[in-house]
């Protein structure tokens, strides 16, 4: 199925082209040959038809698993297939959150931390031994201050001689620079733990990085690895879809975004189920439209409990008749005309001048399409005349007759 918003867009283009070439040929012929026309009246359309618009089904959440290291694939999750055989992972297969998916070589990875937690563990042992440096220091310090202050009170007093005042305060000075360098050495010490559990935990990191755990329930979408693959950093290893909620996608133009509001709940249909009705609810109304198709994208939140749906089925979305604020009009998808210069739309109506009938183009914004009919947005009222079979051949001016 093609949306219609899609069909109208390949329609302009074919239609442009044909008018194109038709510029060409009309340019040759003389004008005042009236060219032979079929007239169609416009009418409204049924406002109660519901409208279609085809949609795409994609999961809920996909992701792409790679390892964050390097290394030969060892290990993959294996399952029964339904051969009854075991093997890795194929696509299709469900798989629970947190599940080994595949493991690569730890050897290395193991070495690494084994080497940082002796590391680390020399940095502990050193870190406490500059403890107890700085506590010993700390101890001589208070003895050697107890020592010096007495001295300074004989100094004072004359009781002691200059030598002795000079040796006690030579042994300050020597318990203040023990103690200031214990600190130097404790701080570096702890600087060399922190360093090292940085490592550690980076290493470690790493090994538990050589396994791959699938972060939530779903189906797996491809598996690119098998034993004894080399993984780079970063290449994706597996991909893993979540299909118990789906979302549909589809565009519609600006003149019927009206119809449609979050939380609304919306029926869908595929191919592959024709008696089963899909609800859902709009979660998300596109604030821009695509300047490819200029149009506008909603997304709908699909309960996908049995798995049914899966990603790249196409739907067809319906809503309910009678959604339109106002009646429009409609007309033959013939009497559409592209105008290459300005890339607008027309179609030609016909007046009469001097008794001879001639083409006068209606500038008009078209709709969706219904069916081999347009529904024309702006530019036609119910009840005038326009060209239908032969529009494409018409340059405003035209002389025309209108043939049964």
């Amino acid at each position: 199925m093609i949306g219609r918003f899609l069909a109208f867009a390949l329609l302009g283009g074919s239609v442009l082209a044909v008018a194109s070439c038709a510029t060409r040929r009309v340019a040759a012929e003389d004008a005042r040959v009236p060219k032979a026309v079929h007239a169609v009246t416009v009418q409204l359309a049924n406002a109660q038809e519901a409208a279609r618009y085809s949609a795409i089904i994609v999961p809920n959440a996909q992701v792409d698993l790679a390892f964050r290291v390097s290394g030969y694939v060892v290990q993959l999750r294996q399952t029964k297939h339904s051969n009854s055989s075991i093997g890795p992972l194929e696509p299709g297969d469900p798989i629970s959150a947190g599940t080994v998916v595949g493991r690569i070589r730890a050897t290395e990875y193991q070495a690494a931390v084994d080497q940082v937690r002796g590391t680390r563990g020399e940095a502990d042992a050193g870190a406490r031994a500059a403890e107890s440096q700085l506590a010993e220091a700390q101890a001589g310090l208070e003895q050697a201050e107890l020592d010096f202050q007495r001295i300074s009170k004989l100094w004072q007093q004359e009781s002691i001689t200059k030598p002795a005042y000079d040796a006690s305060k030579a042994t300050h000075d020597v318990a203040l620079a023990k103690v200031a360098a214990a600190k130097a050495s404790l701080a570096a010490a702890h600087e060399r733990a922190t360093s090292a559990s940085a490592q550690l935990q980076e290493a470690e990191i790493a090994l538990s990085d050589t396994e791959l755990r699938a972060p939530f329930d779903g189906i797996l979408l491809e598996r690119r690895v098998d034993i004894g693959t080399l993984v780079a950093p970063g290449n994706a290893a597996f991909s893993i879809a979540d299909f118990r909620l789906v979302k549909a996608l589809f565009n519609v133009p600006d003149s019927d975004l009206h119809n449609f509001r979050r939380g609304q709940t919306l029926g869908l249909s595929v191919d592959a189920f024709p008696s089963d009705v899909f609800r859902g609810r709009v979660i998300s109304l596109a604030a821009a439209a695509d300047p490819r198709v200029r149009s506008f994208q909603i997304e709908v939140s699909i309960p996908n409990p049995e798995l049914k749906l899966r990603s790249g089925m196409i739907a067809t979305v319906q809503t309910e008749g009678g959604n339109d604020v106002a009646a429009r009009v409609q007309i033959p998808v013939d009497a559409l005309v592209h105008d290459p210069i300005s890339g607008n739309y027309l179609v030609y109506g016909m007046e009469q001048r001097a008794g001879s009938m001639y083409a006068k183009e209606i500038p008009v914004k078209p709709g969706p399409l219904s069916g081999s009919y347009v529904k024309i947005i702006e530019g036609l009222k119910p009840g005038q005349k326009i060209v239908a079979s032969g529009a494409s051949l018409l340059r405003s001016g035209d002389a025309v007759r209108e043939i049964e």
